[in-house]
């Protein structure tokens, strides 16, 4: 496993239990190095020693590498691609393009998060059809097993649209601070950082609104959350 497959790897455990709508649907890449996965909070868990080391690893992911992410215009992603062709490539060369849209590959996240699913053979056809029982299905213990608990796939569960919302969970972290949110009781606030969990409404037009964009997509007015 090399820097692009531990970032991605890292990417969607992540998100599998602190913001799961952003495994299915775009986001900017600003939102990935600023608000999902930013250096000084989870350098420690990323296992990178430098800054440079995980801005190189970010590029690689935003390039394509691996076919894990795609961007939205393709143009970015073509030139990060060669970008990375370059004898002194830029680390951080994917500011440039902060507003363009990721969105994480589906079959590469099912891979991840329900490899049993994702490779396991085709039964063969029972020679006694009125005997057939379907399989019982089992989950591999880790700290996505309460995710998985009640679906089928892991994907299942994501939100399809912005009023398809689900309950806090044990074992999420705060997406703006990165601490692990109190467990047994539904978490509104984060007691560590103030921050307000879940949707908001744009205060100048009232559209629905995820708590990790920075402006209205609607209107264009930046967000401000109450702590």
């Amino acid at each position: 496993m090399d820097d692009v497959d531990r970032l991605f790897h890292y990417l969607v455990n992540h998100l599998a239990t602190s913001a799961p709508e952003y495994l299915r649907r775009p986001f900017q890449v600003s939102e990935l190095y600023q608000r999902l996965i930013p250096y000084r909070h989870h350098r420690t868990a990323l296992g990178f020693g430098a800054i440079e080391d995980y801005e190189f690893a970010l590029l690689k992911l935003l390039a394509g590498e691996r076919g894990y992410a795609h961007l939205d215009p393709d143009d970015a992603q073509r030139a990060l691609a060669s970008e990375l062709e370059a004898i002194s490539p830029t680390p951080g060369a994917f500011r440039e393009f902060a507003a363009a849209s990721v969105t994480l590959d589906q079959q590469a996240v099912k891979r991840l998060l329900d490899p049993q699913t994702a490779y396991a053979p085709a039964a063969a056809a029972p020679t006694n059809p009125s005997a057939y029982a379907p399989p019982a299905i089992t989950r591999p213990p880790g700290p996505l097993a309460d995710f998985a608990a009640h679906a089928t796939s892991p994907i299942d569960m994501m939100p399809t649209g912005p009023n398809d919302t689900r309950p806090i969970r044990s074992s999420e972290l705060c997406p703006g601070c990165g601490e692990n949110l109190p467990t047994g009781r539904p978490a509104h606030y984060c007691p560590f950082c103030g921050l307000r969990l879940g949707e908001v409404e744009c205060r100048q037009c009232g559209e629905t609104l995820d708590l990790a964009w920075v402006f209205c997509l609607t209107c264009g007015t930046k967000i401000d959350v109450a702590r």
